[in-house]
């Protein structure tokens, strides 16, 4: 590999969820510019997409939204505390088996 190519990281969202399904794109697009509209003017609905998808499975189209990547507060992870039993703790582990060892 050259020094000139680059890695392209692909940041991934938060997946689409269903809002309505349309037999037409017609019906669709107008619930598309309904939803936009009223975003357009809510402070609390900022950063929200929505679009609309062809479903052949169904024969239908889907109006779908979700919160765009870059508005998403990220989640704080709680670490776990695991205890670990006698036999699972490495250190008690080695302990047992130099113990075995002197007394032979």
């Amino acid at each position: 590999m050259s020094d000139e190519q680059e890695i392209n990281v692909v940041k991934h969202g938060s997946p689409w969820t269903n809002n309505s399904f349309h037999p037409s794109f017609q019906e669709a697009n107008e619930k598309r510019t309904t939803l936009l509209s009223i975003w357009e003017d809510d402070n609390s609905h900022k950063g929200m997409q929505v679009k609309v998808k062809f479903m052949p499975s169904k024969n239908q189209f889907v109006v779908k939204t979700r919160l765009h990547p870059d508005f998403v507060k990220p989640k704080k992870s709680k670490k776990k505390n695991v205890k670990r039993g006698k036999r699972k703790n490495k250190s008690s582990f080695e302990k047992r088996e130099n113990d075995s060892q002197k007394t032979n």
